[in-house]
């Protein structure tokens, strides 16, 4: 597996919630921390805009299991997922990290992250 690293690109407030904008750029498939495990809090992800390099599959997992079953996605083909007060998904305890798995193809994008107890 392909590990690589993703920085924050800026943090902004919202609702007195501080969210934290992961630039994606993968440069290959394999799994990449979104977010550092962080300790009493969960990681909620709020919103995402990503694509893929070629045919491939794309899930989030909290590195104890899948938090998205893999979802098929045609090169070039992506999906949007538009910022929301209600998390789209979240790892499944606190003290976990968020991670992006990708088959075959890169993931090209940002996501939106609340981390909150």
């Amino acid at each position: 597996t392909f590990w690589q690293t993703t920085q924050p690109v800026s943090l902004a407030t919202y609702l007195g919630k501080t969210l934290t904008y992961v630039s994606v750029n993968q440069t290959g498939a394999g799994t990449t921390e979104l977010a550092a495990a962080s300790v009493g809090n969960k990681h909620k992800m709020i919103g995402a805009t990503l694509t893929m390099s070629l045919l491939g599959t794309l899930k989030f997992t909290d590195g104890v299991g899948d938090i998205m079953g893999p979802v098929d996605l045609a090169a070039q083909g992506g999906f949007v997922e538009a910022p929301s007060l209600i998390p789209w998904r979240e790892t499944a305890a606190t003290n976990r990290a968020l991670n992006i798995v990708t088959t075959l193809g890169a993931a090209r994008g940002s996501v939106i992250i609340l981390t909150e107890a």
